[in-house]
């Protein structure tokens, strides 16, 4: 059997077949003509962001962010416009202010806005801008923000907790040997293969499970490809443990 990741071939046979596992642990299974691939991954979106490789999760939680910062930038921007905010409109007459007051305080354009959107939902607070009683809709904008940046934040943070302690990573930690061999212990031929731990703390009750996949031909005549069977690695005896 050669070292190769893509096929696998047997002594005294020339037939190149393909391999079910690789050597890295992937298996070397390709899904096809599934109906809704894409709704179905979607509907299990944090199982999705946990599986995503970290480049993209990290995408993501940056676009996530920002394009909710610029949506409600937008919409305050829109506020403020339409209630004339950016309009010449005199200051003080003899010493008394005029009644008229703006949905935000401070803010003079859309980068006004948007920074207002950013302290909101992030609850910077800087104190300079600030929405006023003048406008309803400012303030029930204000409201959704934070309700909206709270969900985003449990989101994307449990995502990133989650993975993080996900021992996906473990593995590269444990070597296998690359070969395996089939020799005579007490008179039984038995299949073996060595594991081996880089790091110094100690694997205390690891349980080990093999399985054999072949093809296979049932009695009654139906073939499956991709029979799978449990080896007996001792879990009947109670001793499968590292």
């Amino acid at each position: 059997m050669n070292n190769y990741n893509g096929k696998i071939s047997t002594t005294g046979s020339s037939q190149l077949r393909s391999r079910f596992v690789k050597k890295n642990g992937h298996c070397n299974v390709v899904f096809s003509n599934m109906e809704e691939k894409s709704q179905r991954y979607l509907a299990d979106i944090f199982t999705t962001c946990v599986d995503i490789r970290w480049r993209y999760l990290l995408l993501l939680f940056c676009s996530t962010f920002l394009s909710s910062w610029m949506f409600f930038g937008i919409i305050f921007y829109s506020v403020s416009r339409a209630h004339g905010d950016f309009d010449e409109h005199p200051g003080m007459i003899e010493g008394v202010q005029k009644k008229w007051q703006p949905c935000l305080l401070h803010v003079e354009g859309f980068v006004g806005a948007f920074l207002f959107s950013v302290e909101t939902q992030t609850t910077i607070g800087y104190g300079w801008r600030c929405v006023t009683e003048e406008c309803p809709v400012a303030v029930i904008t204000v409201v959704v923000q934070s309700i909206v940046g709270c969900i985003i934040d449990s989101f994307m943070l449990g995502t990133i907790m989650v993975k993080m302690a996900r021992p996906k990573k473990r593995n590269q930690t444990l070597l296998f040997s690359k070969t395996a061999v089939i020799s005579l212990r007490d008179g039984k031929l038995c299949l073996m293969w060595r594991v081996g731990n880089l790091r110094r703390s100690h694997i205390v009750e690891a349980h080990v499970r093999a399985q054999l996949i072949r093809p296979y031909v049932t009695a009654e005549g139906e073939f499956i490809p991709l029979e799978q069977r449990d080896l007996n690695v001792g879990y009947d005896e109670g001793i499968d443990r590292l």
